[in-house]
C-alpha cells in the first residue's frame, strides 16, 4: 500500500520540475503563500503533487505575461482558466492550419537516450502526442513547420551559457510555448536562471514520471483548451490522476546473514551460481542503501537519487527470486 510520505518531493525536485527556482520558490511561499507545503521531522520542506501542479499552472501564467501577485491566491480551477485564455489567444495569432489538436499537448524531442523515457511518458498521458523525434536540433529546424508543437524536450550532454543563446534561439523559431532540457553536466550559474526563461532543466537520467511532471503546465492547457472547445472530447482524465505513481520499495527477501551464509555453502556444491548471486544482491542492496541516503543527504539530487533507490530495489527483487529458484532447484536450505 503506498503511503503519504512516499509522494513528497524534496524542493530541489521540485525546482527541476517546474522551472522555478529553490529561492524564487521560497520567495512565493513566504510573500504570496502560493503553496503550504508539508515539514519533515527536520523541518525540511516536502511537497505533493498537487503543489507541483499548482506551481506549473502559476509558472505558466507568469512567463505569459501574470504578476505572480494577482494570481497567487487563484484556485487552481481559476487558474487554468486563465491558461486556457491565454491558449486561445495563441491560436488566435497563429493559423488554423498549425492549431494544437484540442486537449493535447503537441511534443517534439531531440536526442537518443531520452527517446524511452519521453515515448513511455505519452503512452501513459492522453494529453501528450509526440509529432517528431529527431537525433539533433537541426533536424527540427529543417523538418518541422514553425507552429506545429508545444513543447519541446531537448536533450545535452553538456550546457554551457552559449548553448542557452542557442536553445531560446530554436524555441522562438519553432515557436513552441516551453522548453525541457535534459543535461548531465553543467555549472549551477548556468542552469539555475532557466527557470525565467520557459526552460526547465533536469538532470539525467530521467524517467517517464518525471517527463509527466515536467509537463503538467502545458498538459493543463491542453486539457483545459479542450474541455473548452470540444464537449465530445475524449481526454478526460487530469494530470494528476494519469502520473505513474511512485512505487513501493519491495522489501528484502534475504538478509545480510543468508547472503553471506549462501556464498559460503554454495562452494562446496557443483553450481556456483548460488555464490555469484549472492554476490551480487549484496551489491545491489549496498547501492541501494547508499541512494536512499543521498536523497537526503544531496537534495540538489533528490529526484535522481530517489530514482536510483527505486530502479535498484526493483533489480534486487528480480535477482532475489534468482536466487530463491535456484536454492530451490539445488536443494539448498537456509
Amino acid at each position: 500500500m503506498k503511503t503519504q510520505e512516499e509522494e513528497f518531493f524534496e524542493i530541489s525536485a521540485v525546482a527541476r520540475l517546474t522551472g522555478i527556482s529553490s529561492h524564487v520558490l521560497r520567495v512565493w511561499e513566504r510573500r504570496y503563500g502560493v503553496v503550504e507545503p508539508h515539514r519533515s521531522d527536520s523541518k525540511r520542506r516536502r511537497y505533493t503533487r498537487d503543489d507541483i501542479q499548482r506551481l506549473s499552472l502559476l509558472k505558466t501564467l507568469v512567463d505569459n505575461g501574470h504578476a505572480i501577485g494577482t494570481i497567487a491566491k487563484l484556485g487552481t480551477a481559476q487558474l487554468e482558466e486563465r491558461l486556457s485564455n491565454a491558449l486561445e489567444a495563441r491560436v488566435a495569432d497563429d493559423s488554423l492550419e498549425t492549431a494544437a489538436p484540442a486537449g493535447v499537448c503537441r511534443v517534439v524531442m531531440s536526442g537518443t537516450k531520452i527517446r524511452q523515457a519521453v515515448r513511455s511518458a505519452a503512452d501513459h498521458t492522453p494529453a501528450l502526442r509526440i509529432v517528431g523525434e529527431f537525433t539533433h536540433p537541426e533536424e527540427i529546424l529543417a523538418s518541422l513547420r514553425p507552429g506545429s508543437a508545444d513543447l519541446l524536450i531537448l536533450e545535452q550532454d553538456t550546457i554551457f551559457p552559449e548553448d542557452i543563446v542557442a536553445i531560446q534561439d530554436l524555441v522562438a523559431k519553432i515557436k513552441v510555448r516551453r522548453a525541457i532540457l535534459v543535461y548531465q553536466f553543467a555549472r549551477e550559474d548556468t542552469i539555475q536562471p532557466l527557470d525565467i526563461k520557459r526552460i526547465t532543466a533536469l538532470r539525467a537520467p530521467v524517467d517517464a514520471a518525471e517527463i509527466q511532471l515536467a509537463c503538467i503546465a502545458d498538459i493543463q492547457l491542453a486539457l483545459r483548451s479542450g474541455r473548452s472547445s470540444q464537449s465530445t472530447c475524449e481526454v478526460s482524465t487530469s494530470p494528476a490522476t494519469s502520473l505513474r505513481p511512485v512505487e513501493e520499495i519491495p522489501d528484502r527477501v534475504f538478509s545480510d546473514e543468508q547472503l553471506v551464509r549462501v556464498a559460503r555453502i554454495s562452494s562446496v556444491v557443483k553450481c556456483e551460481c548460488p555464490q555469484h548471486l549472492a554476490n551480487l544482491l549484496s551489491s545491489l542492496v549496498a547501492f541501494e542503501h547508499y541512494s536512499e541516503q543521498c536523497e537526503d543527504r544531496s537534495p540538489e539530487d533528490a529526484a535522481l537519487h530517489a530514482f536510483l533507490h527505486r530502479t535498484t530495489a526493483e533489480c534486487r527483487a528480480g535477482m532475489e527470486a534468482a536466487l530463491a529458484e535456484v536454492l530451490t532447484q539445488e536443494g539448498i536450505e537456509l
